[in-house]
């Protein structure tokens, strides 16, 4: 390792020592300033012992005077060497970490625990701040490999959503909206019951006949001896009779004039809301279960089945 104070003037060395002894009246530096060892009994020899006398001299001159202009140059004189030996470390481990970081921070510490130095041999200050150094670095080496990790776990969670499957939520929400959907199409089935009941016999059948026996219009007008032409009206009728029916009794439910007694299992009756309300037994066939009753909500209420109610 080359001296630290080689890439300085030895005149301009010798002035700003001068002038650190001045502020600060260090003896020490005086001595080195003049080339001389800083302490009685000691020698330099060389220029590595004279740049390790420079360093430790410094530190303690800073520690007992904590002058800024004296750390300045022991910074000056080490920053060299530190940083030679933080990028031989980190050329071992293959990372990012940025070498002038380490460096900050060495001097950092150095300057924040001047109390921890002891200036006990010429080599103090190399092998106290290299320590220091060393134990910076794995700091940051230590830090950088958790953040390393924490990047991985983040990439594992941001990993794209499989679109295949559904999300929890969604197959909660899809379930919630096909139970109304359940409920919602077995009223409409007990309102067209409840309508078609209402029809008139021919109705009935002709409906019958053509819409869930699948019979030709040709062979159902046969079989009710009509035209057909007849039966094309019969069944326009009936139709219009249901879905106006139904049209009035969802106005009536919506309005609270009837209610529903069901409950979440299919089945349902519809009741008049007035206890006066007359029964509807004008037509054959209709369903004599609809008899007047207090108003209902549509909610769970208890299940009355019967021989017009429709399981779904």
């Amino acid at each position: 390792m080359q001296p630290s104070h080689s890439n300085m003037d030895r005149q301009v060395l010798a002035a700003r020592l001068l002038e650190l002894w001045e502020r600060t009246g260090d003896a020490a530096l005086r001595e080195l300033a003049a080339g001389r060892p800083p302490r009685p009994g000691t020698m330099v020899r060389t220029d590595q012992e004279f740049s390790d006398w420079l360093s430790t001299s410094l530190m303690e001159c800073f520690k007992n005077s904590g002058d800024a202009a004296v750390f300045a140059l022991l910074f000056d004189l080490n920053r060299g060497s530190f940083l030679h030996a933080i990028h031989c470390s980190l050329r071992r481990y293959h990372n990012r970490i940025d070498e002038q970081d380490v460096l900050q921070e060495v001097f950092l510490n150095i300057y924040r625990y001047p109390h921890r130095f002891h200036a006990d041999k010429a080599e103090a200050f190399r092998g106290w701040g290299h320590r220091i150094a060393r134990n910076t670095l794995l700091k940051f080496l230590k830090n950088h490999a958790r953040l390393s990790r924490v990047r991985e776990i983040d990439e594992e969670v941001m990993q794209p959503e499989d679109l295949r499957l559904r999300r929890p939520d969604r197959a909660a929400s899809d379930a919630e909206s096909a139970d109304v959907v359940n409920h919602a199409y077995c009223l409409y089935l007990q309102l067209y019951l409840l309508h078609f009941g209402r029809l008139s016999p021919k109705e009935r059948l002709a409906l019958t006949m053509v819409e869930v026996d699948g019979v030709p219009y040709r062979d159902a007008a046969l079989a009710l001896r009509i035209r057909i032409e007849n039966l094309k009206m019969v069944i326009f009728r009936g139709r219009r009779k249901i879905f106006r029916g139904m049209e009035q009794s969802l106005g009536a439910l919506a309005e609270g004039r009837i209610g529903i007694v069901g409950s979440e299992t299919p089945g349902v009756r519809i009741r008049a809301a007035s206890s006066h309300a007359p029964r509807s037994h004008s037509q054959p066939g209709h369903p004599a279960t609809v008899p007047p009753l207090v108003p209902a909500r549509v909610g769970r209420l208890p299940v009355h089945r019967d021989q017009d109610s429709m399981n779904c």
